[in-house]
């Protein structure tokens, strides 16, 4: 009997079980792949809107103000002897130029901008210091400013300065002529203390004035705005295309348009030099037409401030003047659009009567306006996430399993899930394959609640023990996607329009078989 006992051994005790978990319960709409801006609702249905904005610049972007420094200096050339107390005996007129390449402006109008005026009185007595700029006004009141400066020396003149705000005042560049342009005058007048003695002044005494005008910014302008082109090459990525893999898209008629808008009072050329997309597989198609490569020309905005009437030019394309269909199915990752806008194609025609306003713009759009009516043959979508199954074989551990998907469908559109699993090298294993498809709503009935057509599916995707027993070498899933359009009584592949509030529900469950081991 003692024999016996010691002779018995413990085995391992394991049994079988099935366990199912609920692992995902979510509902897709357009509204998870779009923004607000994008969709539009028309009649129940959903048209797409495809307005960008390629350029738009105005005041601030063709005229800018570098930061300028004016200085106006007075020294005698001879010796004043015994000036008696208030006189005055500096009243002198100076004209500044400054560079703006080739915009000669005559007149503008400060939005925001400061300056900062400085004055020094070398003298040994107080000087009073009147400072003007001639043609800057506000509400027709000339810029005008004064300081008593404290008695100073020539080594150490006596400093006096403070910032000043521009906005609001208008500027005449014209000059004391009023023929010039980019012209800025100032006006000096000193004065001798009313209440000291009598002072000399020789010519080593430098009594000077500086302007600086900082942050200039404007809201008019009038002038020459000269012949500046601005040229750019807009890329519109559209990260999404690259998860598609093969298939084709038909879309509906639709029409492509190119607006330039002209609202400055100048002339304007415009040219599209190319547009072309590149797919997911390196493919580009270029948009060919007529429309694309010559210049073409917008006349000036006409009008003033708040009657300010910009005017455009148009260049549409469609399947009669290109080859948008085969642009727009090649299904662009991304979307190259090459262009140039020039000011005074011909120089200062005008003499010199360029205007812009405050809501004057130059602006560049692309837009397409098409109903959400899609024809899906084969367009397939894939993405690939890391997954990480391992799990010891030696302890409890799954042997087999199945994933359930349930889906309610209301987009005309049927779908053929696959999943594939991968190992680190990036080879592919195992495919599982769905047992049925995502039925499209055209196979559905309309459900009286919301008024859309929505069709019901239930998939599943078995693991058997083979795939199960890999686990550990398998870090890599690809859920792939065929998408097709197919007609609900001849299964023909053809357009279909996307109702208004559409939506896909899912419910995904696992059913694990699962061994136990003690």
């Amino acid at each position: 009997m003692l024999v016996g006992l010691i002779s018995c051994q413990k085995k391992e005790t394991s049994w079988n079980v099935d366990l199912e978990a609920p692992l995902l319960h979510d509902t897709l709409s357009l509204n998870n792949w779009v923004n607000d801006s994008t969709l539009s609702e028309i009649n129940g249905e959903m048209e797409v809107d495809l307005t960008r904005t390629l350029l738009n610049i105005g005041l601030s972007d063709l005229i800018q103000i570098p930061d300028t420094s004016v200085t106006q200096l007075f020294s005698p050339l001879i010796t004043l002897s015994n000036i008696p107390p208030g006189t005055t005996f500096v009243n002198a007129i100076e004209e500044h130029s400054f560079d703006m390449d080739d915009v000669q402006l005559k007149h503008i109008r400060v939005k925001d901008g400061r300056v900062k005026v400085k004055v020094y009185n070398p003298l040994g007595t107080k000087v009073l210091f009147k400072v003007q700029m001639p043609g800057v006004t506000q509400n027709g009141v000339m810029f005008e400013q004064n300081y008593s400066v404290d008695a100073g020396s020539v080594a150490n003149p006596t400093v006096q300065e403070e910032w000043l705000e521009l906005g609001n005042y208008d500027i005449d560049l014209r000059g004391v002529s009023g023929l010039d342009y980019n012209v800025l005058q100032t006006k000096l007048s000193l004065t001798t203390d009313p209440n000291g003695s009598p002072v000399s002044i020789s010519s080593a005494y430098d009594f000077k004035f500086e302007a600086s005008l900082a942050d200039i910014k404007v809201d008019y302008a009038k002038g020459y705005f000269g012949s500046k082109i601005y040229a750019d090459t807009s890329i519109v990525t559209l990260d999404f295309m690259n998860k598609l893999t093969q298939g084709t898209l038909d879309l509906p008629e639709t029409a492509v348009q190119i607006t330039v808008e002209n609202g400055i009072k100048v002339p304007v050329r415009g040219q599209i030099h190319y547009l072309k997309n590149i797919n997911q597989l390196g493919n580009t198609v270029s948009l060919t037409s007529s429309e694309i490569g010559p210049s073409f020309y917008i006349s000036p905005a006409v009008g003033a401030w708040s009657t300010l009437q910009s005017n455009s030019q148009q260049l549409a394309f469609d399947a009669s003047n290109s080859n948008l269909e085969a642009y727009l199915e090649n299904l662009g990752v991304s979307n190259e659009v090459a262009y140039e806008v020039q000011l005074n194609p011909w120089g200062n025609i005008s003499a010199g009567n360029d205007e812009a306003f405050p809501n004057s713009r130059i602006k560049v759009k692309a837009s397409a306006q098409l109903p959400l009516k899609l024809g899906l043959d084969g367009l397939t979508l894939r993405d690939t996430f890391e997954i990480n199954l391992k799990q010891n074989q030696s302890k409890t551990h799954v042997e087999s399993g199945v994933i359930t998907l349930d889906v309610t469908n209301a987009f005309p559109f049927s779908c053929d899930p696959v999943l594939y699993l991968m190992n680190q090298q990036g080879q592919i294993l195992y495919s599982i394959i769905g047992n049925s498809q995502i039925s499209s709503c055209e196979m559905g009935a309309v459900d009286p609640q919301d008024g859309l057509k929505k069709q019901d599916s239930h998939i599943e995707f078995v693991m058997n023990q083979d795939m199960v027993k890999d686990l550990g070498i398998l870090t890599k899933m690809i859920v792939e996607a065929r998408f097709d359009s197919p007609n609900s009584t001849t299964g023909i592949n053809e357009p279909k329009q996307v109702k208004a509030h559409a939506f896909l529900s899912f419910k995904v469950r696992m059913k694990l078989n699962t061994k136990m081991i003690l």
